[in-house]
Formats: structure tokens, sequence, C-alpha cells
């Protein structure tokens, strides 16, 4: 896990709110309600209506990833992420948890990927291949659930992002695609 940070008394009481509302969406058995895109779109945007927390937020890094929320590695993670320099990332999935990508600042161009033979889920397949790119600009979201795959690149940097997942990625096995071939690595 992206080391948890201690947050400043704006930013706490700010993110704690935003992680019990994004509770609410989320079951006993970690996965989030069908309306939990567009609540998480709405409440990330609402928070980052106040430039102070936005601009807390973009003070925290310029290039990594830092978790803001979630000490519990089986429930709701808030890592914010940034770049300073373009990036591009491989094919790959969050193994059994969800994701939900949404864009702060800047351009985040994400390709999502589907089994080449249409049978299986993605991450489940040997093989996959593009099925859509599109780009992410300030106040939208994606989300992912589990078996999905995708990459992201920022070719216009700096960027700035927030990913929820239903658990701390680093404690799952994931896969990793080749994105000439289309095999797992």
């Amino acid at each position: 896990m992206a080391d948890i940070i201690q947050l400043d008394e704006d930013l706490s009481p700010a993110i704690s709110a935003l992680a019990h509302s994004l509770s609410a969406e989320i079951g006993d058995d970690n996965v989030p309600s069908d309306k939990f895109e567009n609540v998480a779109n709405i409440l990330l945007n609402g928070l980052l209506d106040f430039p102070k927390i936005k601009s807390k937020l973009s003070s925290l890094l310029t290039d990594g990833k830092v978790c803001i929320w979630g000490n519990n590695s089986d429930q709701l993670q808030i890592l914010y992420h940034a770049t300073s320099s373009p990036d591009a990332g491989m094919p790959h999935d969050h193994g059994t948890s969800w994701a939900l990508y949404f864009q702060v600042s800047g351009v985040t161009r994400m390709s999502v990927y589907k089994d080449a033979l249409g049978k299986k889920l993605p991450n489940e397949s040997e093989k996959i291949e593009l099925d859509k790119v599109f780009d992410m600009n300030q106040g939208t979201g994606i989300y992912f659930p589990p078996g999905s795959v995708h990459s992201a690149a920022h070719p216009s940097a700096p960027a700035a992002w927030i990913r929820l997942t239903g658990q701390d990625l680093t404690k799952l096995p994931r896969q990793v695609y080749d994105e000439n071939t289309g095999l797992k690595k």
C-alpha cells in the first residue's frame, strides 16, 4: 500500500466525510451499488468545488501516489496520484478489486481492453485486445468492476487523479499484459 499520510485539519474531515458517504454505496460483500459511479462523481466534484481542498490535495505530491484514506486493506482505499511528466502505463487489472479513477487535473488517456476471444472476463483471458480509448478530463470518473483490464497514460502532464479501490491492491495478485501482443506477462 502507498504510505497513509496524516492529513491536515482542512483535508482530514473532508476526506473522512467523502469516505463515509462512498462507503454507504458499498455493500457488505464489498461490491459497489449500481449508482456508485454517479455518486462518486458527484461527491468528488463537490469536494473539488472547494478551492482550498483542491489546492491542498495538489500540494500533497507532484509525482507518485499516497493513500489518503483506508487503513483496512479489505475495504475502501482512497489514493491521490500525480505525475509531472508524460507517462504511459501497461495494461493491467486490479485483481479481485474494483476501482474508480477520478481526474483531478490534467488529462488521463484511458485504454480499456477485452478478451480477444470475447468469452471471458478480460483478466481471465490469456490474450486481450484494445476495446476503446478515451480521455478523462478534470471532473470525470470511471468505474472498473473486478475483472477489468485497462491502462492509463498521461501524454500531456502534469496530471493528478484520485483512485478509489475496494481493497489494498498491493496485497492482491494482479495481471499485467504486453501492450503490443496482448499476452499476459
